[in-house]
């Protein structure tokens, strides 16, 4: 067999808030790991954020160097930017008692079983994946969490990986209307993607960020200089226009619905039930991944919802993929700078990358 499927760590309870420190104890290269993330659903009909909230962070780490790191919402849209896979699995849903389920892959290669791209354990010493719950954070009223970790490895499969794809926040920051936030970007290794995130529930991401501008050595070129929404609809375009279907219940009183676009966000909804009553439904706002869903009688519904932006999230690519030598080369340059003019205030947003990291 030249691959195989390992599990990591066997669906565990989380029942308090803590970080889940795993051993990733193999020999063989790995070239995907997927997290099976779940939050059981408590009383009421309104969610408190997106399930996957209550993942505050996700990383890998070599002793204290750190090789992958971003929250649960910022892993998965990556997750979605790299293979336009959404939903991967599970079932989003908002049902009282019931568990939400997202699972989430962490890709070290251009795609599953690349053999360019893997993480090697062999040139590492003591790697461990963890994982950070805030229960409380994400779903709908939660009264715990639950995880299972799984692994796919290259086995009989002989190959000499040169590097593998490193994920991690560069920054985050509170904005403030019409300011200016400039962030040096790192300039050690080539860049296949960069990520933007401007989630604030209630707002599209373009009000959050306004304009985004690259540039190298002072100004010297301008890679690229313009609104977030017209980038995601430019550069950005490709994987960032979702669609996903969402359980709940609603009644006479307007619920809320977390869900994973954040621009432009619409919805149709169906009654979930084993007969038809001839109820009404009806849905507004969804700006910042945040339904609201009104019924004319109390019933469980079915949404099928599309929007653009997961998790508020503008991805960048540079160049072509799947060619190594076509990304973003930082050999030749000295500094790399953003300026990113904020749209509004008192949100928290985020810069994150994806890098070639060579053995």
């Amino acid at each position: 067999m030249k691959y195989r499927h390992l599990e990591l760590l066997g669906l565990k309870t989380i029942s308090a808030d803590q970080t889940e420190p795993i051993d990733i104890d193999l020999a063989d290269p790995i070239s995907r790991i997927i997290l099976d993330l779940r939050v059981t659903n408590g009383a009421g009909a309104s969610s408190t954020e997106h399930p996957l909230a209550a993942v505050t962070n996700i990383e890998i780490v070599d002793g204290s160097e750190l090789l992958f790191g971003l929250t649960g919402l910022c892993a998965q849209a990556l997750d979605i930017y790299s293979t336009g896979q959404h939903p991967r699995g599970g079932w989003l849903n908002y049902l009282v008692t019931t568990d939400t389920e997202c699972h989430v892959a962490i890709d070290f290669g251009r795609y599953l079983f690349d053999p360019l791209l893997a993480l090697d354990p062999k040139h590492f010493r003591n790697l461990q994946l963890k994982v950070t719950h805030d229960i409380s954070a994400g779903g709908m009223n939660p009264s715990q969490c639950k995880m299972a970790v799984y692994a796919e490895v290259f086995d009989e499969k002989p190959i000499t990986p040169i590097g593998f794809l490193m994920s991690k926040e560069i920054k985050s920051w509170s904005g403030t209307s019409g300011a200016h936030e400039y962030t040096d970007l790192p300039v050690d290794f080539p860049y296949r993607k960069l990520l933007f995130q401007a989630l604030k529930r209630g707002a599209p991401p373009n009000w959050v960020m306004d304009i985004i501008k690259l540039s190298e050595d002072q100004d010297k070129k301008v890679v690229f200089n313009d609104h977030l929404r017209d980038l995601m609809f430019g550069l950005g375009r490709e994987n960032a226009f979702i669609a996903e279907t969402i359980t709940g219940s609603t009644d006479t009183t307007a619920q809320t619905k977390h869900c994973t676009p954040t621009m432009d966000v619409m919805a149709t909804v169906n009654q979930w039930v084993a007969a038809q009553t001839g109820i009404d439904f009806s849905t507004y706002d969804g700006d910042g991944g945040q339904l609201t869903v009104d019924a004319s009688a109390s019933a469980n519904l079915a949404m099928h919802v599309m929007g653009w932006a997961p998790h508020g999230v503008l991805c960048i690519p540079f160049g072509d993929q799947q060619d190594v030598d076509d990304w973003y080369d930082m050999t030749d340059i000295g500094s790399l700078k953003l300026d990113i003019t904020d749209g509004q205030t008192t949100t928290t947003s985020k810069v994150f990358v994806q890098q070639l990291r060579k053995y």
